[in-house]
């Protein structure tokens, strides 16, 4: 089998880092047109060829999109171009969900978004992989990657010498990939197991110019930036609530701490605990937050807070969505907000927490919050950028904002951090602002 594939000079860059001593995490991307995902396709059915019985993990955040987009490039693109043929060279079986070649390797479909009844990943728990890679790795949450990775070098690796390697495509976003990879190669900090190739559209000599110039004239010019040009820092969005620069003035301006000031604490309820987030309030300056870890009982830690801050119990809100419920019986006078409910004050917003999302947009870009704690900065920045306004048909229009699926699909993870945040500002409704102990 003669198989033909001219690389571009970064996709290149991928194969030779395969064969290299050090590197078990690759990170290529950087913009869309790059051809990140016929890279790994070619990648993937290359060493499957080369080496038999081997079993590769391909995996993306959600199964039915890694269907639509990744398998089909496989399929339809880069194994017709290889000359490999159904039924003759590989089976595809969409139910089982995996492609196995004639000598035995497999590509293995995995899905790796966030589900709450399993934080832990147990699912993943029975892979034997030779190596894996991610497509689109930005929707992924860190913990994902992680646990897929104590997966990998656990077949055949040993009989062909090929090192436990997980690859990842992006295009430039504010999660785990922002610090680990582009920061740390920036910083000249990136460990020697990691690597990062930046590729954008530029790097592309397939393209038709057409290509760029179309994408040129759609996208925003922010977009233009971050999504074409590969700027990892260019993360301002005209629609989004709040920009970099309203979120780096929270921590600039320090606030005197001023005991008279009512304190507050908000929380997103969560009772697998790697999702439960706690800010603890002192008017609109917040003084700390807090994670509930995976050995600490949510209530409990709610109100052992509240006693180590002399937080009353009325000026404590949270949702009460789903798990929240259960709080209710045990925080009578508590806030208990229910996220799709009415607004208040008959304001024009689809519900209550594009409600109180705008106010805390309103509150930041005044300057009337500061944050007194560098804890989970970087968590926090990237969550805030990641909500946005929903454009409106009509003045008249409710506003409203993005949906926590489009959220996750900007970070990767549900917003914890931003949504504690902001369920604070329901205080902003029924109490005004800087309100003072009696």
């Amino acid at each position: 089998m003669n198989i033909s594939f001219s690389p571009t000079i970064k996709q290149d860059q991928v194969f030779e880092l395969f064969e290299d001593k050090d590197t078990t995490e690759i990170l290529f991307g950087g913009g869309v047109g790059a051809s990140k995902t016929y890279l790994i396709s070619a990648l993937m059915t290359i060493k499957c060829l080369q080496y038999e019985g081997i079993r590769i993990g391909l995996c993306r955040n959600e199964l039915t999109t890694l269907k639509k987009t990744t398998v089909v490039t496989l399929l339809s693109e880069v194994f017709p171009s290889f000359g490999i043929n159904r039924d003759e060279h590989y089976k595809y079986n969409p139910i089982e969900g995996k492609i196995t070649f004639y000598n035995g390797s497999e590509i293995v479909f995995q899905e790796l978004r966030h589900i709450p009844s399993d934080p832990d990943y147990t699912r993943l728990g029975g892979l034997l992989l030779t190596f894996a890679v991610i497509d689109e790795a930005g929707e992924t949450s860190d913990r994902g990657k992680e646990i897929l990775q104590s997966r990998l070098g656990r077949w055949k690796n040993n009989d062909y010498n090929i090192k436990p390697l997980l690859l990842m495509t992006c295009n430039p976003s504010r999660n785990f990939l922002y610090e680990d990879f582009y920061l740390a190669d920036k910083e000249g900090t990136i460990p020697k197991w990691r690597s990062f190739v930046n590729a954008t559209a530029m790097d592309n000599p397939h393209l038709p110019k057409t290509y760029i110039d179309n994408l040129k004239r759609t996208l925003s010019p922010s977009e233009v930036s971050r999504l074409l040009m590969g700027n990892w820092e260019a993360q301002d969005d005209p629609d989004s609530l709040v920009n970099s620069d309203d979120i780096k003035e929270m921590y600039e301006h320090s606030v005197v701490n001023n005991n008279n000031l009512t304190k507050f604490l908000s929380v997103d309820v969560a009772f697998k605990q790697d999702g439960c987030v706690l800010f603890v309030w002192e008017g609109n300056n917040v003084i700390d937050i807090i994670k509930v870890g995976s050995n600490e009982v949510v209530l409990d830690k709610i109100k052992d807070t509240a006693r180590m801050y002399d937080i009353q119990t009325r000026y404590i809100a949270y949702d009460s969505d789903g798990v929240g419920q259960y709080i209710k019986q045990y925080l009578r006078t508590a806030k208990a907000i229910v996220n799709n409910g009415r607004p208040l004050k008959e304001e024009n917003y689809m519900n209550l927490k594009a409600q109180l999302y705008y106010k805390l947009g309103e509150l930041i870009r005044d300057g009337k919050v500061k944050i007194k704690t560098n804890k989970f900065k970087k968590e926090l920045e990237g969550e805030l950028l990641c909500i946005k306004r929903k454009v409106r048909e009509t003045s008249e229009s409710k506003m409203q904002i993005n949906s926590k699926d489009e959220q996750k699909k900007i970070i990767g993870h549900s917003p914890d951090f931003a949504d504690a945040m902001a369920y604070k500002m329901i205080f902003e409704y029924t109490l005004g602002n800087f309100i003072r102990m009696a």
